[in-house]
């Protein structure tokens, strides 16, 4: 790219004081601010740890065309390759004893039509373990523990769904075990088939929606999987509980709770 004339130099500089001003704070992206990414340990598998990443400053919403010369602001080769690491949200600074709740919704998986039984449901459970080692070994000023993961598979039925939520969130508590979940995430049902009811069956049971949090989720994954806006799930609060409703699909609904769960350690925090 060429460096602007003297000709276009003198015009810009007479032109100056029609330019718009930048808030630099108010328009500053999460990119200029310390991103923390999850990874796999490959040399472990069982174990996956979490580093900062160094502020790009290249992903500013800020125009630096009128602030450099253009060849010093062409992206280098590195810098236009495509990353492949998560961006996760730094957890909040505490010790924190956990319940969760994950709770599979599919007329196949109550049934026992899967030979190889659900993998919703234990895909979720062991994403959530990891990270949680992940955190604890990569933040001294934390720890983070579950005291219990509770599962249940049931049916495409509003009735039963919105019992068990109930049920977990301590709002109708009919388990000997008397704890009420922190976090539950369902699996399942946020389609469009008849049969896909889960997120009626959220709302119709939560004292408070969570929109936005699904939304920035829709967004984060669509760069990824363009299919992710299909999802109908719904967020939100029962009692002192969140409720978080995942795809069906093992890896979808792994990704979305990756995303999602270093968030949601902050809502618990409140």
């Amino acid at each position: 790219m060429k460096k602007a004339t003297d000709e276009q130099m003198e015009r810009y500089n007479a032109s100056k004081s029609l330019h718009a001003t930048h808030d630099k704070e108010l328009l500053a992206t999460r990119s200029q601010k310390v991103n923390y990414h999850y990874e796999p340990n490959t040399t472990k598998p069982s174990q996956t740890t979490a580093r900062i990443c160094v502020p790009n400053q290249q992903n500013s919403l800020l125009s630096d065309v009128c602030c450099q010369e253009i060849d010093a602001i062409a992206p280098s080769e590195a810098e236009t390759k495509p990353s492949s690491e998560h961006n996760i949200i730094r957890p909040p600074a505490r010790n924190k004893k956990l319940t969760i709740g994950i709770l599979t919704v599919s007329d196949r998986a109550a049934a026992n039509a899967y030979e190889s039984g659900d993998l919703s449901g234990p895909m979720v459970e062991s994403t959530i373990r990891r990270m949680i080692d992940s955190f604890n070994t990569s933040f001294k000023d934390q720890d983070l523990t579950v005291n219990d993961f509770v599962k249940g598979i049931v049916p495409d039925e509003k009735a039963q769904i919105e019992e068990t939520l109930l049920c977990w969130s301590g709002k109708t508590l009919k388990r000997e075990d008397s704890s009420v979940c922190n976090l539950i995430f369902t699996t399942g049902g946020t389609g469009f088939s008849p049969r896909d009811i889960t997120p009626e069956a959220t709302v119709s049971i939560l004292d408070r929606e969570c929109r936005g949090l699904m939304s920035w989720a829709s967004i984060e994954l669509t760069s990824k999987q363009p299919l992710a806006t299909l999802s109908r799930a719904a967020a939100g609060v029962c009692g002192k509980t969140i409720i978080i409703n995942l795809p069906g699909n093992p890896a979808g609904a792994a990704q979305v709770a990756e995303l999602l769960f270093p968030i949601l350690l902050h809502a618990i925090e409140d």
